[in-house]
């Protein structure tokens, strides 16, 4: 009996079966998405060669200080300081070539710029002592330019502008002070240090009031840009007190942040914690932080300020088995769930409807800082909160024992970092409702979908202006 065509077809067959296994794996690879690159272009001009254009002290320092910052961010900086026009044409051609698979783009200039009939213009070192308005602009850098060169549909854009001076043309007609407001690009986010036609200071110290605030600001984890570009603002109008107030425009398609890719040990998020609690003043301030800000974050800005608990992301040591790493990080759980107790309950035991209105909102907010709800921090517990912990639980592959708001739900929120939800829960958002504090007891079950409507709304209070956080957070100095 000859065997030759059985196993001819046999190994047809199987040629066949491995060859469209390898032909799937490989369209799973090219689709499986990839980490995308992050480019920084970051520019500071203090030295100017023309007598009407004032030296600026800080923008050389600015932008080393911000530099230094992305690159800790995992950004491809790209810096230049005291550029020329050729200086600018060419940093701009070197970011061109690193383009190619950049999923966002951050441009910082620091310097002198000036608005002319509705334009901005960065100038650079070499503007000339211009007797008219065409000597002025011959080898600025308008704006507009600039945003249609590096803006694009596939990534995200991000611009600030720290240059809204005094224009050396004087005001007039085509001439105004600071500048104006733009026409962004498509995903694009820029940020001006004041508002439209207002001025700004080089400030008195190492850096200016803007660019201080936003380095006490970018590297804090967790914090979407939307929600740094807040603590910015409060920053700079309190460091200039209310002189500058920061000014933004968007067209972002979804939401940016600096530390998406951050994890934090869980068990010093816990520790610094406990010794917040256990310090009056700490917990006080703890409290202030909580009007502006999710759990962790105030715990990681407070923390800060004590200097006794650095949180830090896990180190790179050996891994400990898996038996120890769960006991750990259930003994973190548990300790964050008998300080949550204390801070939201007190002595009292029960909870009432207000600290349930507000532990319902925390969680919330703590949902929102993972990237799983986006709607109104409004603390009334409806379908989309559901929904939001539903989806947080599928992310973190664990089984849901409750979809209620519990303080063992805050502190399992409070212990992850990173982005959790990469296709948030979107809902209708509601008025927002306001009360203070936080809220209710162990294993109690907040259902305010009723009571939530009948607590009497309070009166809103500002938030006020973030503490001082110059020990930085994560950002290794003072700034």
């Amino acid at each position: 009996m000859t065997y030759g065509p059985f196993l001819r077809i046999v190994a047809v067959l199987l040629v066949s079966l491995f060859g469209s296994i390898g032909a799937q794996a490989a369209v799973v690879e090219e689709l499986s998405p990839q980490p995308g690159k992050r480019l920084a272009i970051v520019i500071g001009n203090s030295n100017y060669q023309s007598t009407h254009l004032p030296h600026l002290a800080n923008a050389g320092n600015d932008a080393t200080r911000l530099s230094e910052s992305l690159k800790r961010l995992n950004f491809d900086v790209l810096t230049g300081t005291d550029l020329s026009s050729d200086g600018f044409a060419r940093l701009f051609r070197e970011a061109d070539g690193k383009l190619a698979g950049s999923n966002a783009v951050l441009i910082f200039y620091a310097g002198h710029g000036v608005q002319l009939q509705g334009e901005n213009y960065l100038l650079p070192v070499d503007t000339p002592d211009a007797q008219n308005l065409a000597e002025l602009t011959a080898r600025a850098v308008r704006l507009n330019d600039v945003i249609s060169r590096f803006a694009s549909r596939q990534r995200q854009t991000f611009i600030f502008l720290d240059a809204c001076r005094n224009n050396p043309m004087g005001k007039g007609a085509s001439a105004m002070d600071g500048l104006a407001q733009v026409e962004v690009g498509e995903n694009t986010f820029v940020a001006f240090a004041t508002q439209p036609g207002n001025t700004t200071v080089d400030g008195a110290g190492d850096n200016s009031p803007f660019t201080t605030a936003l380095l006490k600001s970018i590297e804090i984890p967790g914090l979407s840009i939307s929600d740094m570009m807040i603590r910015v603002r409060n920053e700079t109008e309190a460091l200039t007190v209310g002189r500058q107030v920061p000014w933004d425009q968007s067209n972002l398609r979804e939401q940016f942040y600096f530390t998406e890719q951050q994890e934090l040990d869980p068990a010093q998020l816990s520790a610094s914690l406990s010794r917040i609690l256990s310090d009056p003043v700490a917990k006080e301030k703890l409290q202030i932080e909580l009007a502006s800000n999710d759990l962790q974050t105030a715990v990681i800005i407070v923390g800060q300020t004590l200097r006794s608990v650095e949180i830090s992301p896990p180190s790179a040591a050996p891994a400990k088995p898996v038996g120890t790493q769960m006991a750990s990080l259930e003994g973190a759980r548990q300790s964050v769930v008998s300080g949550l107790e204390t801070l939201i309950v007190g002595k009292s035991g029960e909870p009432d409807q207000e600290q349930a209105t507000d532990l319902a909102r925390s969680i919330q907010t703590e949902l929102r800082r993972l990237g799983c709800y986006r709607t109104t921090i409004d603390g009334s517990w409806g379908k989309g909160s559901v929904r939001a912990v539903t989806n947080y639980y599928k992310n973190t592959r664990q089984t849901a024992s409750t979809t209620e708001p519990t303080v063992e739900l805050l502190s399992d929120l409070f212990l992850h970092s990173g982005r959790v939800c990469k296709d948030p829960v979107l809902v209708k958002a509601k008025p927002a409702k306001v009360s203070s504090g936080l809220a209710p007891a162990r294993g109690k079950a907040v259902t305010n979908r009723k009571a939530g409507k009948a607590s009497k709304p309070q009166a809103s209070r500002p938030a006020p202006p973030p503490p001082d956080i110059s020990g930085g957070v994560g950002i290794g100095g003072v700034f």
